[in-house]
């Protein structure tokens, strides 16, 4: 490499034409090619290691240009003239900067193509930075000849343009460097030659045998005429059969298993149309002992010819292993029904992502369960329902050709994984539409369970995905059982798909679960008050509310976070703060004059009550801030006395002899009943809003409302009407015998710390300037209908 950047400075130097005669110095001309040499030995030292840092990196290309560099002047140096040589310092420098810069860019050519594109493209890699050292050479050298100027020496006259006494060094410089390019290809071509000559002189066919022969399972070569060219001492062994036998005999012939006929059939089959074939047999020797065998079919192909060879391997399998395999196939298939489990289907469409081309192909999973499927079990026995499961499972497996997979995830819950031919999204809809349909019908048709005629029904969710996007399987089967969910709560047996928003919707339930989370356990959240006020406008009490003010989400509404709380069971905490808030409210009231005669309404949950130590949790909230009891009411709904009417009751007793009154909120819309009414120990109604609201539109709201009133006054118990908006309901209420309301009409919810004494006291005034210039709107009935 050196030599030939060496030939390129000097042809180019005797390119060069000058008004008088150029010798050169030999000993110092040949020494040039020196800086060449040492530049390029660096750069292939680095770059015949593997792991280089760039700093090393750097450094070669800094190495082979700066060689360039001293060469080219190195070479000048020696040039012998009646003249006197000068060099521009700019283009001096210029000419450095070139040929370190593009020996930096070589060098790093080179790594990056390597890295890039792997030894396969080698030359390719070799060729680019081959190119750049040649404009690196090419480069410097112009730019340095730019930057010489030659002053002639005082009274030497022009002669021809000609570098005389050094072309026999041009000729035998360019000789030498083609020579040595010549010689070095010739010897590499040679080199891999002798290499690959003793590989195959050392793999002769006497090895190769004695290396089948050492294998411990049964090798048998065999032509396409199923003649047998090739097996080992393994095979002998098993089969009983010596060598000499078995070599030129058709292997379609032997009896080598209990049905060898009908097993052949099907290898011959598998062979033409896949080219292997592989299973368990029962393999039969020649002195008639039967053996369990694992035996593996493949086809030959050869890089130089078109023979068309075949290699089976025979390995016998002992109990242990056939145990072994029966774990392996029980963990991958389900034992009741014999089809594939969930991890088998997890695993095939793993397969399928990576078998997928790229942005083409489309592919359906369906999950189905059958419906009121626990109702069968109970009413006609589980082993009924067993066998519903498993006729659905052989119905299954005769879609099993025309799908990828089929299996039982758990329980009554089937899945089927299958391919749409298809080129578009819309069109692996309506394929998908159309085998979920057809396998649907297949499967809800009437089934004869032990003299039983069961029409099945079933709930089916399906995903349509492109197995290129490489989703996960946790992924896929999230978005099917969300489908399969909306099948469920549908219930009318129609397929339900897939759609993106029931999994933003998800994991936005999940995304409000934790921040809720965060926001009791942070104390985050509030408790707003609305006043309750008698015949007179006095305010007597109030109902606490909570409220949210999320600091990013703003204000959530109470009817959003409330059902989450009771879903997730954070309602527990949340109603258990609100306690404590509450008891802490009604203690500092205690101590002041202007609000130590106030109630604090505290609405309770069904499983916050139900919680075994609910009762302990009330007291030692009262004791822990001093509240007093007698003003404390908890607020109950009617469908906690349908569970525990006996333990509701007791709990309720309990906290009454502490003084603790309760209430019945929304009395009137659930499963209103005089028998518990009578017979548990409340204190006040409260008329749910429905009622109020109609009581100036609907002539039916009017008497039941005035019901409510009389049942109340005939228990001895009171009455408060909540959701009051209109001076019109209020006077309808108090014609009625109401005298306690609640509602926009008397004040909004507000702060604790915007629950003034002005609004104790002058709470007429301001109710009636709200019920004039700011009417409320109606859609702010939310505030109060949820706590």
């Amino acid at each position: 490499m050196g030599l030939g950047v060496w030939s390129m400075h000097f042809i180019g130097m005797h390119a060069y034409r000058l008004d008088f005669t150029v010798t050169h110095a030999p000993l110092l001309t040949l020494a040039s090619v020196l800086p060449a040499i040492l530049g390029s030995l660096g750069a292939m030292v680095v770059l015949s290691r593997d792991d280089i840092p760039h700093l090393t990196l750097f450094k070669a290309g800094i190495g082979l240009g700066g060689g360039i560099g001293v060469m080219h002047y190195t070479g000048m140096a020696a040039m012998r003239m009646p003249a006197v040589l000068y060099h521009a310092l700019d283009l001096f420098l210029v000419s450095l900067v070139v040929a370190i810069g593009l020996g930096i860019l070589s060098v790093y050519a080179y790594r990056l193509c390597q890295q890039g594109w792997g030894q396969r493209w080698e030359r390719a890699c070799a060729s680019v930075s081959a190119l750049c050292v040649s404009i690196a050479v090419c480069g410097m050298h112009y730019v340095a000849m730019q930057a010489a100027w030659f002053l002639p020496t005082p009274g030497v006259s022009a002669s021809p343009s000609v570098m005389s006494g050094s072309h026999w060094l041009i000729y035998f410089i360019s000789g030498s460097a083609v020579l040595i390019a010549a010689l070095t290809l010739i010897a590499s071509r040679v080199q891999r030659r002798l290499n690959a000559s003793e590989r195959d002189e050392h793999m002769t066919r006497s090895r190769l045998l004695e290396v089948i022969s050492s294998l411990q399972e049964g090798v048998v070569l065999f032509d396409d005429r199923a003649r047998i060219r090739l097996c080992n001492a393994a095979f002998e062994r098993l089969m009983g059969v010596p060598t000499e036998e078995l070599i030129g005999a058709s292997i379609w012939q032997m009896t080598y298993a209990k049905d060898s006929q009908a097993l052949n059939e099907r290898i011959q089959q598998a062979l033409l149309t896949q080219g292997k074939w592989r299973g368990m047999i029962q393999a039969l020797s020649r002195q008639g002992q039967v053996f369990p065998a694992w035996l593996n079919v493949s086809r030959v192909t050869y890089a130089d010819s078109d023979d068309r060879d075949y290699v089976a391997l025979l390995s016998y399998r002992s109990e242990e292993q056939q145990a072994q395999q029966r774990i392996h196939y029980l963990a991958y298939h389900d034992s009741l029904t014999s089809l594939p489990n969930r991890r088998a289907l997890q695993e095939r469409l793993v397969e399928c992502a990576q078998q997928a081309s790229t942005e083409s192909g489309w592919a359906l999973l369906i999950l189905f369960d059958i419906d009121r499927f626990k109702v069968l079990n109970d009413s006609l026995s589980q082993d009924i329902g067993d066998e519903l499961l498993r006729q659905m499972a052989e119905r299954l497996q005769q879609w099993q050709d025309n799908v990828s997979q089929v299996a039982r995830l758990d329980g009554n819950e089937f899945a089927l994984l299958a391919p749409l031919p298809a080129t578009s999204q819309a069109a692996a809809e309506q394929e998908a539409l159309r085998l979920t349909a057809e396998v649907q019908t297949s499967l809800t048709a009437d089934y004869q369970l032990h003299g039983h005629t069961y029409p099945c029904r079933l709930n089916v969710g399906m995903l349509v995905f492109a197995p290129y996007e490489r989703d996960s399987s946790a992924t896929l089967f999230k978005r099917a059982g969300l489908a399969l969910l909306e099948a469920k709560r549908h219930r009318d047996g129609d397929p339900q798909r897939f759609h993106q928003a029931q999994e933003d919707e998800l994991e936005e339930r999940l995304t409000l679960e934790g921040e809720l989370r965060r926001a009791i356990y942070n104390h985050e959240l509030c408790l707003h008050l609305q006043p309750q006020v008698d015949e007179q406008r006095r305010v007597i009490g109030a109902e606490a509310l909570v409220r949210w003010s999320h600091p990013e989400r703003g204000n959530i509404s109470p009817g959003r976070f409330i059902p989450l709380a009771e879903e997730t069971g954070l309602i527990l905490p949340l109603g258990l703060w609100v306690l404590k808030e509450g008891c802490r409210i009604l203690g500092e009231w205690c101590q002041d004059p202007g609000y130590h005669h106030l109630k604090l309404s505290l609405n309770v949950s069904v499983r916050q009550f139900q919680q075994p130590n609910f009762v302990d949790q009330v007291l030692a909230s009262i004791e822990q801030y001093a509240a007093p009891a007698e003003r404390l009411t908890l607020e109950l709904t009617e469908s906690l006395f349908l569970n525990d009417p006996e333990g509701t009751v007791q709990k309720m007793t309990e906290l009454r002899k502490k003084g603790i009154r309760f209430a019945l909120d929304d009395f009137g819309t659930g499963y209103s009943s005089l028998a518990y009414l009578k017979a548990l120990p409340l204190d006040t109604l409260k008329i749910d809003i429905a009622f109020v609201r109609d009581l100036t539109l609907n002539m039916q709201a009017t008497p039941i409302a005035g019901t409510i009133i009389a049942l109340a006054e005939s228990l001895g118990l009171a009455v408060i009407a909540e959701g009051v908006e209109t001076e019109d309901q209020r006077e309808v209420l108090a014609h009625l015998g109401c005298s306690t309301y609640q509602g926009f009409l008397f004040g909004r919810p507000v702060p604790v710390e915007s629950f003034l004494p002005e609004v104790l006291t002058d709470t007429s005034a301001t109710s009636t300037q709200q019920s004039t210039s700011n009417p409320p709107a109606v859609i702010a009935l939310g505030d109060e209908s949820v706590s």
